[in-house]
């Protein structure tokens, strides 16, 4: 082998950069929808209509050299459109970037980049054995728990709240328990279906008004209130028709038969738990998309639950009849939703769902 260095001139550079451009490209065009976003460019065309260059950068205060390629990088993405020199607003932004719209995606995307991420420092995050110890007030934040609003919107809360509402016994049903629900917005979906539901929205008490300001979106302050506590150490209350718990349960997996206990306490005889959450595929191997379980594993630390059938063993030995099992389509996969019916008296038998090495 030659000890002479490279003749840059002969160097012939292999194929495939492109595939790294293409990810540079995606970061810096991250960056443009989020400039965009945090400047309340998209509000503004909403609410004044088409703007040209020039009343855009005096509305947004920008600096008039870059705002001819910000914009068209813009149209580029697909946000907006260019005709006769007045930018408007694309059916795609108006769908998602409009912050009055009902399905609005702009906190969700902007959660990726905040300070808080888990993505941001990733290669920190790869190398955290556990999470770091937090104080019970410092999470989630406010604008996690508006992402998390975002997410649910895109079918995962019209397929749980549907199929809830497909059981028997849901128009009879009085009261609900949405059991760290933070947003609240399952609780409101299944109030506005009936009319003689009330709702408690369960969750930490620096959440709940960022819950109580969702609640007042939709005008159901007289019927879904909420309650501030620890889910793990506090009682529930009882007497309640339905107890719906959706992604809580990750960071709980020590505490299972504990939390289905106290469900099957919350709930009046006859009355549906509700549970929806990932679980992890058959051998714990991956789904095959690499960002997807990343992300996944970020928001739940690690992995879904573990052993669905031993889950569903448990809600049988606590006293629930399993009504039924369905898939339910999540930003991140297949979701779990089981929905039981409660029978009969609580079991002193109840067994905790193991874990398996390959993910706990």
């Amino acid at each position: 082998m030659s000890n002479h260095p490279q003749s840059l001139m002969d160097l012939a550079c292999p194929q495939g950069v492109e595939r790294i451009d293409s990810i540079t490209a995606g970061y810096q065009a991250y960056q443009v929808l989020r400039a965009a976003l945090e400047l309340g460019l998209f509000d503004w065309l909403a609410e004044n209509g088409p703007g040209c260059r020039e009343e855009i950068t005096t509305a947004l205060k920008l600096n008039g050299m870059f705002t001819r390629s910000f914009l068209q990088a813009l149209v580029d993405l697909g946000f907006l459109t260019c005709k006769g020199e007045k930018y408007r607003l694309t059916e795609l932004a108006r769908d998602f970037l409009v912050r009055r719209s009902p399905c609005y995606q702009g906190d969700l995307f902007l959660s990726t980049a905040r300070p808080d991420s888990w993505w941001n420092n990733f290669k920190d995050t790869l190398t955290v054995i556990k999470p770091p110890e937090q104080d019970f007030d410092a999470v989630p934040t406010p604008d996690f728990i508006k992402a998390l609003a975002q997410r649910s919107l895109r079918g995962e809360l019209q397929a749980v709240t549907r199929s809830i509402v497909a059981w028997e016994g849901f128009r009879g049903a009085r009261t609900l328990l949405d059991l760290g629900g933070g947003h609240g917005f399952y609780a409101i979906a299944l109030c506005q279906v009936n009319p003689n539901l009330r709702a408690v929205v369960f969750d930490k008490p620096h959440i709940i008004a960022c819950t109580r300001e969702f609640i007042r979106q939709y005008g159901l302050e007289d019927r879904v209130i909420v309650q501030g506590g620890d889910a793990c150490s506090e009682e529930w209350g009882g007497g309640y028709d339905i107890v719906l718990i959706s992604h809580l349960l990750y960071k709980y997996r020590k505490e299972l038969a504990a939390f289905i206990g106290k469900a099957f306490t919350a709930l009046k005889p006859g009355g549906l738990l509700a549970c929806n959450h990932w679980f992890c595929a058959p051998g714990c191997g991956s789904e095959g998309d690499g960002l997807r379980e990343l992300d996944r594993s970020i928001h739940s630390f690690g992995h879904p639950l573990c052993h669905m059938e031993e889950f569903n063993n448990l809600l049988a030995t606590t006293g629930f009849s399993l009504w039924q099992l369905l898939d339910v389509p999540s930003a991140y996969g297949m979701a779990k939703l089981h929905l039981a019916v409660k029978k009969g008296l609580a079991s002193t038998k109840a067994m905790m769902p193991g874990s398996c090495s390959a993910c706990c």
